[in-house]
């Protein structure tokens, strides 16, 4: 391969790998519209059909569904988006979600493998990135991870380490996403409290196996039922990021861990200026499948426009401004990959612009 670029850690970036990362972001602003989350969107559309009196049980059908109708909806808003292969293998997705965005692939299954009566979950691949690798620009990955399970730890690290060999033999960038393991009887508010010190343990030593790291940070709150739960401070928030920083090599992305909104934007804003950019999901769009005015899926669609695309534009607003762009970690760039990047200031999109007249 033809080597354009190198990260810290030494590793290096193909002329093929580079030149699709270039060609969807060349001012550096790589924003993802996530929505690959199979699991969740079946329990989202089982509102949605008891919410229209429809009484029947989500398929895979109806998640393909609502994912075609979603990537029409965005109008090549984001400038990448994360789909399954339900959708990215449907007919005619790629014409619905727009040629100027890149499509990212989501390889790994839901169903995870538990192992040592479920205190440790394996990742397995839905799809092989060979089979996957004609639809899709890029790959995206996630592994649950416990930092004190040691066999959970050490198998899904060789796994992600396979696919991030494969992935570079096919010239694809790698998302690489890992979320903390939330162990069997344990509440989600005790389970948060475990991320700043494993957060940053997770980034160090996963973070290489990819072209970008997707991941969460402590969250402010938990709320679990009518009780909701105050659970780190901004300060924290912004520590733990700094630190992740320091030990990983790679972009950072940030996802909402099915946080609301309004969480998620507080959380970027602490930390857009070290997350190269967002990878955010139901965070944009989960209240559309209930949203009272919800009554089929033309409405549905319309809802999703409705909530989702200010959101999207309000993260793009700060990532386009504030944050790194996708090639900050690289500690050298070929002048033929210089060529295909715009390295000036960015500025906010003309269609979001506003004269307040002060």
């Amino acid at each position: 391969m033809d080597v354009w670029a190198k990260y810290s850690d030494g590793v290096e970036v193909s002329d093929k790998v580079f030149k699709i990362l270039a060609s969807f972001a060349p001012a550096g602003t790589l924003d993802v519209f996530a929505s690959d989350q199979h699991g969740s969107f079946l329990k989202l559309l089982g509102s949605f059909f008891e919410q229209i009196g429809e009484k029947r049980d989500s398929t895979d059908q109806d998640v393909t569904e609502v994912c075609r109708r979603f990537a029409a909806a965005l109008e090549g808003r984001s400038s990448a988006c994360l789909f399954n292969h339900l959708a990215y293998k449907s007919p005619g997705f790629r014409e619905l979600l727009g040629k100027d965005v890149l499509l990212i692939g989501r390889l790994e299954d839901t169903r995870t493998e538990a192992i040592e009566g479920g205190r440790g979950q394996l990742a397995r691949l839905a799809i092989e990135p060979e089979e996957a690798a004609s639809y899709v620009d890029g790959f995206k990955t996630l592994v649950k991870l416990d930092p004190d399970h040691t066999e959970s730890w050490k198998r899904n690290l060789e796994w992600l380490k396979d696919v991030y060999r494969r992935a570079r033999e096919l010239g694809k960038p790698l998302f690489n996403e890992t979320l903390i393991f939330q162990r069997p009887g344990e509440s989600k508010t005790e389970s948060v409290r475990r991320l700043p010190k494993a957060l940053v343990e997770m980034a160090r030593t996963f973070s290489p196996h990819g072209d970008f790291y997707k991941t969460q940070v402590p969250v402010l709150w938990t709320q679990e039922g009518d009780t909701v739960t105050p659970v780190s401070s901004p300060v924290e928030i912004r520590k733990t990021a700094e630190a992740m920083a320091e030990v990983c090599p790679r972009p950072m992305l940030l996802l909402s861990a099915a946080v609301d909104f309004s969480q998620y934007s507080a959380q970027y804003a602490l930390v857009s200026d070290i997350f190269a950019g967002p990878m955010c999901g139901r965070a944009y769009f989960k209240e559309a499948f209930t949203d009272p005015s919800t009554k089929d899926w033309d409405s549905l669609a319309d809802n999703f426009q409705r909530l989702a695309l200010p959101r999207i534009r309000q993260i793009q607003d700060l990532a386009t401004v504030v944050s790194p762009a996708w090639w900050d970690k690289f500690k050298w760039i070929s002048d033929e990959a210089m060529k295909m990047i715009e390295t000036r200031a960015a500025g906010l999109r003309e269609s979001v612009r506003g004269d307040f007249g002060y």
